[in-house]
Order: C-alpha cells, then structure tokens, then sequence
C-alpha cells in the first residue's frame, strides 16, 4: 500500500513539474492530490501513536467515572473482608462481646464512633502493619490502575480508609488511630510500588508465573486490564 502511494506521489510531482513549463497557474490543480497523498500515512502514524500510548483501560474517563468503579471494587473487597472478620475468632478482631451485633448495641457504638476521638487499638501486629497497608494499596490500584493520577488514588485511599473505620467498623469498635494512618499512607506506598512493578512485568508480556504474583499484589489490575498489552476500551 505505501509502495502505492510513493508511485502516487511521484507521478504526482512529475506531472506538476511538466505542467508547470505547459500549463502555468494549471498545474496547482496536483497540489490537493500531493497534499491527501501525504495526509493518510501522517494520520496512520498518528492514530499508531495513540493506540501505543493507551496503557489502561477506562484512562479516557473522567475522574468520576474511575472513583464510582474503584469504589464498587473497594465495597466488594471491603465487603469480603467484613465477612472474614464477623467469623474470625476474637483473637484476630478483638471482638468479645457476644452481643456485638445486636442492633441496639451497634446503634450505641456508632454514636461513640461519631462523638469521641479514635483510639490506639491493640490488634496484632500483622493486622495493623501487613494487612492494612495491603489494604490500602488496594484502593489505591483501583483508580491508579485505570491511569488514574497519584493524587486521586492517594485520595480515593484515604476516603475508602475512612469509610472503613467509620462505618464498615464504626459499629463494633472505635476507629483506630493505627489504622486512620497506616491505611492510606504505607498503602499508597506499597500500591505505588506493586504498579510499577505490574507495569514492569507486562512489558514483554505476563508469564504465567507473573500473573500469579500480580493477582496476589495487585488484583485491582487484574480486574481493570486483565492480561492483555493491547486491549483497549473508550
């Protein structure tokens, strides 16, 4: 097709440069002909550019978009973590009233959520110092790993971090002091470090072995892009 164009093109030119010494002012009727058969490569070019720079799917959206995805991927992952812990034996949550999830006693540890100052909590250390930062890069990918910017993903962590404390929690124990700050500052930390590491192992392409780790460090990837280096989505 370009040899084509190239044939084309010099014709084109020839036949400019004859009518010129014939016609005169007549051989500017070639120049529109010249002018479209050097427009279609550049546009070609152009359009190839643009589908290489696309790294993510849904980067075109707006913010607002990308924030009501990622927080629908946020409430199932909270969701799913709620339902570990209402299971979990109290050793792991530090939950030991039986009557915990009574709704009178929810009501009343809402209103202290509320109205006093959160806490040092005394939960295990992997809790508090694994589990959480592991958290918080979570929400953090879901914008980030739609080509969403560093700001928005650190706030789209610190709100989901929040929205954790206060209301998936906020009704069987107080916020916790650890917790409001470790979440969204050591979990935008690690989520900025399992991206680029994400990025690095797609460069030439997922091994098997690559997409088992990256289901494990950054699943919020996964479930925006999942393995493919082209797959494109407006």
């Amino acid at each position: 097709m370009n040899s084509i164009r190239l044939t084309v093109l010099i014709a084109a030119l020839l036949f400019a440069a004859v009518s010129t010494n014939v016609h005169g002012q007549d051989s500017l009727q070639v120049l529109p002909i010249v002018e479209d058969t050097l427009r279609l490569p550049l546009q070609e070019l152009t359009d190839s550019n643009k589908h290489f720079n696309q790294q993510f799917n849904f980067e075109n959206r707006s913010f607002g978009n990308k924030f009501l995805r990622g927080t629908g991927y946020s409430f199932l992952f909270s969701l799913s973590i709620g339902m570990y812990l209402v299971v979990a034996p109290p050793e792991i949550t530090q939950w030991y009233a039986e009557n915990k999830f009574k709704l009178p006693v929810l009501q009343k540890q809402y209103r202290k959520t509320f109205t006093t100052p959160p806490v040092i909590d005394h939960d295990l250390w992997v809790v508090n110092y694994i589990g959480h930062p592991y958290q918080g890069s979570y929400y953090y990918n879901t914008i980030r790993s739609q080509g969403g910017t560093l700001l928005q993903s650190s706030l789209h962590n610190l709100f989901q971090s929040l929205f954790w404390e206060y209301v998936w929690e906020g009704g069987v124990e107080q916020p916790s002091i650890q917790d409001i700050i470790v979440t969204p500052i050591a979990g935008s930390l690690v989520g900025e470090l399992t991206h680029k590491a994400t990025l690095s192992m797609r460069k030439n392409g997922f091994r098997w072995y690559e997409k088992v780790a990256v289901c494990l460090i950054n699943p919020a990837y996964v479930l925006n892009n999942g393995f493919s280096l082209t797959k494109r989505r407006k």
